[in-house]
């Protein structure tokens, strides 16, 4: 591939095999794939990207345990450098999958880095319980703080 200014761009990819996520997990191994999807959000929350479809079909196990995040065809950059310094964006635009999404990015009122924390939390709801997050707390076998982690990515408000 040659980019605009006639160089040779190389572009190297990581084989995903498919392993998705979506059978009730034991809190043990729940804990474990939640933090490594967490580190991951929050490298692209660093780098001012919010991925905007987060979900157990977008969140891929490797053959060593390892939690890959995938599809980022809904991420988008929020804050870019300019010559007039650095700017950010407020996004409005509805991206992503319905049960997954925000309050605030179904009502397209703003949103940012928040509503992929609400995805993890419906996700992780996911991972507990193999079905969407559309029940009112994680299944009794969970240790409160599990339920609480759960119920604090589900808070709604907007975080810019």
């Amino acid at each position: 591939m040659v980019n605009g200014d006639g160089e040779t761009v190389n572009c190297a990819l990581e084989k995903v095999i498919p392993c998705t996520l979506l059978v009730p997990l034991s809190e043990t191994v729940l804990c474990k794939y939640t933090k490594q999807i967490l580190q991951g959000v929050a490298y692209l929350h660093d780098n001012c990207v919010v991925h905007r479809d987060i979900k157990g079909n977008n969140v891929m196990l490797m053959p060593n345990g390892i939690v890959k995040l995938i599809d980022f065809g809904c991420a988008k950059r929020l804050a870019w450098a300019s010559l007039n310094g650095t700017h950010s964006e407020m996004l409005k635009s509805v991206h992503g999958t319905p049960y997954w999404m925000a309050p605030e990015v179904i009502n397209e009122s703003g949103y940012g880095r928040k509503s992929d924390i609400w995805s993890v939390g419906c996700t992780v709801f996911e991972m507990a319980t193999g079905k969407p997050g559309l029940m009112p707390s994680l299944p009794d076998r969970f240790s409160r703080t599990a339920v609480d982690f759960v119920h604090a990515c589900l808070t709604r408000y907007v975080d810019f």
